[in-house]
């Protein structure tokens, strides 16, 4: 393989790239934001006070917290998981204690998948082995010889092919996947090559070297993708940000206008007569802005020293287009309901707020099945990987609650103060209070709590 081949990467890949990288850096905010330079240069705007302007900027991050609220809506109910004969493997168990051999579990580790789907769309799960092959399975288990998973996110899987079987089913065939700056790993059906571009001042400087290579005959590429989305394009799926970014970007630029504004109207331009009129035609041009001294020509009628004061009435329109950006924000992310603080220009309607968390449920159930599919998947691999198969089952659960807790328990204390006259009814509305506030209540307390309010 010659070193083009194996720096060559996919055309969605080099059609997507940019926007990955713009959504990583709106979720993670702070500096790497500020080095994604998405703070734009007024045209006439000097190069000095355009990387002042930089360095003062500051970014409100509205991306990060919509993924992890989705995030912990979908894991808020652990999924059911029956692991079947694996149950009592031992390898198994410390597979499912640390995942990835860094010390993730299985359910975190999922977890990280998921909350990097949302910002990329898509991610991929490589799920390895050891090529240490153990003499017995006591070996194995002595020294945890079993496979383990790895996250590659899309800036990192650089290269793809999908073939279609002579059934019509269409397969991926082979990835490429960069593990730094100059080694890439190709994994194929039946095997696997690690490739490195030799090191500047070697002998295989800027060349393309195999330096490992093996057999792991699965007959797949064991690789498994978590889209958070669909997008109709093989290995793109849609992030949870894809339109939020962009409004949050226009955010960051508004409150960098505004800070500006604010600095120069607070520092009016004084205005001084030319030293000497007649000369001050050939000096050259001017440098003019709210930091210099402007000049006039003192024969003027009139001709006096003043401060020229800039208007700082665009601050109000910034505002407010500030805020309609945060509104459009959390309406695209299905959370104006959720987010009870917001200030909304008009009173919404119940039905308003009911269809949108119906639209908030109706998302959280794709992820979840998106996600379902993928641990199945994972465990059919690990299951080939030691040369048995998996016959549990993964179960995410379909309803999310997203409704605020104020509103559970305001719907509580009108039920209770209708005057029906019935205590059974009394009780059960109490204990759905206890419920609705206490939710992470340890089992046993919540039984004493639900005889004392049956016991009056």
């Amino acid at each position: 393989m010659t070193r083009e081949e194996l720096l060559s990467t996919h055309p969605d890949y080099d059609a997507n790239i940019g926007e990955w990288q713009f959504f990583m850096r709106s979720y993670f905010g702070g500096r790497i934001y500020h080095e994604g330079d998405y703070l734009l240069q007024h045209p006439f705007e000097s190069a000095g006070n355009y990387k002042r302007r930089k360095d003062i900027a500051y970014y409100y991050n509205y991306c990060g917290p919509i993924i992890d609220i989705m995030v912990s809506h979908l894991f808020r109910k652990p999924p059911k998981r029956d692991y079947g004969s694996f149950t009592d493997d031992r390898l198994f168990r410390s597979f499912l204690n640390d995942a990835d051999l860094e010390g993730l579990s299985f359910n975190q580790f999922m977890r990280d998948a998921q909350r990097f789907a949302s910002i990329y769309g898509r991610v991929s799960i490589i799920i390895d082995k050891p090529v240490v092959v153990p003499g017995t399975r006591a070996v194995a288990e002595d020294y945890d010889i079993r496979p383990y998973l790895s996250l590659i996110t899309p800036e990192n899987l650089v290269d793809w092919n999908y073939i279609r079987l002579s059934s019509g089913r269409p397969v991926l065939d082979s990835v490429k996947v960069r593990e730094d700056s100059l080694t890439y790993r190709i994994w194929n059906r039946d095997s696997w090559e690690l490739w490195r571009i030799g090191a500047a001042g070697s002998d295989n400087d800027g060349d393309a070297v195999l330096i490992d290579s093996g057999v792991h005959g699965l007959g797949i590429v064991p690789i498994v993708n978590l889209y958070n989305k669909r997008s109709g394009v093989r290995m793109v799926g849609a992030s949870d940000i894809q339109d939020i970014a962009d409004i949050n970007k226009n955010i960051y630029y508004l409150c960098s206008d505004a800070k500006e504004i604010i600095e120069n109207t607070a520092f009016p331009m004084l205005a001084i007569p030319y030293e000497n009129a007649a000369s001050s035609a050939s000096d050259g041009d001017r440098e003019i802005g709210p930091r210099n001294i402007l000049q006039f020509d003192p024969s003027e009628p009139g001709a006096r020293p003043y401060w020229l004061e800039a208007p700082h009435s665009s601050l109000s329109e910034i505002r407010k287009w500030v805020r309609q950006d945060i509104t459009e924000i959390h309406r695209i992310a299905k959370m104006g309901g959720v987010k009870s603080t917001e200030d909304y220009s008009q009173a919404r309607s119940g039905v308003a707020i009911e269809l949108e968390y119906q639209q908030l449920h109706s998302m959280l159930s794709e992820k979840a099945d998106n996600i379902e599919q993928v641990e199945s998947q994972l465990l059919n691999l690990f299951g080939m990987w030691q040369g048995v198969s998996f016959d549990g089952y993964v179960d995410y659960p379909d309803d999310f609650s997203v409704r605020e807790l104020d509103r559970d328990i305001e719907r509580a204390i009108k039920a209770l103060s209708v005057g029906v006259e019935s205590r059974t009814f009394k009780r059960e509305v109490e204990k759905s209070i206890v419920g609705a506030v206490l939710t992470k209540l340890d089992g046993n307390k919540k039984r004493e709590i639900d005889e004392e309010i049956d016991n009056g």
